[in-house]
């Protein structure tokens, strides 16, 4: 049986477009049209992940929608100043 593909794009518009695509197909199906490639990360930050409470994620969140701002950006703040006190 000879299932057709779709083409894989040249070039995908965003993360999201890309990760949708491969969310309806598998690598496997395009094996032999993949190639190689070298690639190298120079990680300069790194982000840790901390569990909050949700009564206080809300919190931040309705602050920083309010601040046109990320809780991620609200957060650090708040901790950056906190910690800088001591």
């Amino acid at each position: 049986m000879n299932k057709r593909r779709d083409v894989i794009p040249e070039h995908f518009n965003s993360a999201e477009e890309a990760g949708e695509f491969w969310d309806m197909h598998s690598a496997d199906e395009y094996w032999t049209e993949m190639k190689e490639e070298e690639m190298e990360f120079d990680i300069q930050r790194r982000t840790f992940l901390v569990p909050v409470d949700a009564r206080i994620y809300l919190l931040a969140k309705k602050k920083a929608d309010a601040e046109h701002r990320t809780v991620e950006q609200l957060i650090s703040t708040l901790l950056n100043r906190e910690l800088a006190k001591t």
